[in-house]
């Protein structure tokens, strides 16, 4: 009867050890892209999303509804997109609550984004872009002055700069300005 025991204990500790294996070597799932990842990136001003998140976003009809919802919720103002006889870059852009306006500096390269808004009134933490083939991109806003202004140095040659400033500049990007 031990042998029978012994034999039996054998094979269940060969059957658990081929198990561990198994899980050991498999790979883990790669994480989900859902809303708990949306909030933190509309919360997190240092929150960016990476390319297959912004895919998984927009290929994603619920996903996108969840995102566009938890968007308007946190918004503040709006930045359109310019009316369709705009054409080429701009330089200025209004929005209900206040204005952008875009300056070349005297130093090459270096560029003025000046966000104005109007009452002064609890300033956005966050400015997010996103252009018209979904493309998102967000940046954190200093702290607005006593008037309600709101001024960014952008360096053309910083590939974050430039992409923020392409669709700042893009008649068909919208933005929104989140607390």
């Amino acid at each position: 009867m031990t042998a029978d025991i012994n034999d039996d204990i054998a094979q269940r500790a060969d059957r658990l050890y081929a198990a561990r294996s198994a899980l050991a070597e498999a790979k883990r799932p790669a994480r989900r892209f859902g809303v708990a990842e949306i909030v933190q990136f509309l919360s997190d001003p240092s929150r960016s999303l990476t390319p297959e998140e912004q895919r998984a976003l927009f290929s994603d009809p619920r996903l996108r509804a969840d995102y566009r919802r938890l968007k308007t919720q946190a918004t503040t103002f709006e930045l359109p997109a310019l009316a369709a006889a705009s054409s080429g870059a701009v330089n200025s852009r209004r929005f209900e609550g206040g204005s952008v306006s875009i300056h070349p500096s005297r130093v090459p390269g270096q560029i003025y984004v000046i966000v104005r808004f109007t009452p002064p009134a609890d300033t956005p933490r966050m400015m997010l872009l996103e252009s018209a083939t979904g493309e998102l991109l967000k940046r954190a806003l200093p702290t607005a002055d006593q008037q309600g202004e709101v001024m960014m140095v952008l360096n053309e040659r910083s590939e974050a700069d430039a992409g923020f400033l392409r669709l700042l500049v893009d008649p068909t990007s919208t933005g929104t300005f989140v607390l």
